[in-house]
């Protein structure tokens, strides 16, 4: 036992009387505490049937989740958003399928509602020409709701904690910060949908303009895919991922050009000032947080070309942003020392894992690394989150 207890580093979580009983905590179990997972020295065999261990135990297991769903994050994201990107190409290379005879359309509400509509008239034109598109379109849906934040570790420890006091087997107040929760996937599934929905909206509305007879004129609200913009800045704002937050005005003022070209002449000039909002919004990122937003002012100037009456194809990603996006499942490695920035942003410093060189923070352009081990203003290791989860794994 003092050989094991050694090993856990026992007597650094625990106060233990005489005889190695432990009588009190010393520490919180925070998160990251503990560097890996810990097995017997004599058979390498698990350590999660003893009860002596159990909580050092179970807090290494939930660091070992949580840090394999940030991987993921971008791992499983990247695939996703080349291929987009791929398939958006392929519908701006290709012309439209012409129609002779032009249906009676109202498109409106959600987007999966709005995609309903457009379906049947487009399988009319071309039945394979969306195939693809709606297949991506599915496998983001199961990325973004593998990644959410109700899948995560901490928050399912949370829901049987919730669970077992509803059943009064434990008492107490747990609770714990949001910002434990990784909701960056979230952000980047959302973003890769509404850039899939602008893109099959402007493919449909480029095959009404080629239509010979139209029965009656097209009616457009994308109100409601405007607020899916809007949420997605908000929530990209309160976390500080710039690139989202850029995206989400630039959406935004997409759209209210797609809508203005169908709409009164009084109400397009309202949709022109509130486009141009947007745009002058996504500027000063760019301007703020040119790092992170690297890429992304093409994607600007293509927005307020459109609002101005220029062509333009929606939802192209510019080659510089793709270049960025290829190289992002490489930002974790896996190994090394995790640390967050000022901004509660995780990164990992490889080899020692001690800082030996400044860099910034690619999400929201903070100050990271340090240098002669010295972490830079505001780095901390990833094993300061709320003190409530002290009570996880107890």
């Amino acid at each position: 036992m003092e050989s094991m207890d050694a090993q856990m580093d026992f007597t650094k979580h625990y106060e233990v009387d005489a005889n190695g009983k432990p009588i009190a905590l010393l520490v919180s179990s925070r998160p990251f505490s503990i560097e890996d997972m810990k097995t017997c020295g004599i058979c390498r065999g698990h350590l999660r049937n003893i009860a002596r261990y159990g909580r050092l135990v179970r807090r290494a297991l939930l660091d070992e989740s949580t840090k394999k769903l940030i991987l993921r994050l971008n791992q499983e994201f990247v695939p996703l958003a080349q291929e987009l990107t791929r398939e958006i190409r392929k519908l701006h290379d290709t012309d439209p399928p012409q129609m002779t005879r032009w249906p009676e359309l109202e498109i409106k509400g959600r987007s999966g509602e709005q995609l309903e509509v457009m379906k049947p008239v487009m399988n009319s034109a071309k039945p394979q020409r969306w195939a693809n598109m709606i297949d991506l379109r599915n496998r983001i849906f199961k990325y973004v709701h593998a990644v959410s934040p109700e899948e995560q570790p901490f928050q399912r420890v949370h829901d049987m904690v919730i669970n077992a006091q509803r059943r009064k087997i434990t008492a107490g107040d747990f609770k714990f910060g949001d910002e434990i929760l990784q909701t960056k996937g979230v952000l980047q599934g959302a973003a890769l949908t509404i850039r899939l929905d602008i893109a099959l909206l402007s493919d449909f509305l480029a095959l009404e303009k080629l239509a010979s007879y139209k029965e009656a004129p097209l009616k457009i609200n994308l109100e409601s895919l405007r607020g899916d913009c809007q949420h997605l800045a908000q929530k990209a704002t309160a976390s500080k991922r710039r690139v989202h937050q850029l995206e989400g005005f630039v959406f935004e003022a997409e759209l209210y050009a797609m809508e203005r070209a169908y709409v009164s002449e009084e109400l397009g000039k309202g949709h022109l000032k509130s486009g141009l909002a947007c745009i002058d919004k996504a500027r000063a990122l760019c301007k703020e947080f040119s790092g992170q937003t690297s890429g992304l002012a093409s994607e600007v100037d293509n927005a307020e070309k459109m609002l101005e009456g220029g062509t333009f194809y929606a939802g192209i990603s510019s080659e510089e942003r793709m270049a960025i996006i290829s190289v992002m499942a490489q930002d974790f490695t896996g190994t090394g020392h995790w640390y967050y920035c000022r901004n509660n942003h995780p990164f990992t410093i490889g080899e020692c894992g001690g800082a030996v060189e400044l860099a910034s923070c690619p999400e929201c352009g903070a100050q990271i690394g340090g240098d002669d081990h010295m972490p830079a203003p505001g780095v901390v290791r990833a094993e300061d989150f709320d003190m409530d989860l002290a009570r996880l794994t107890r």
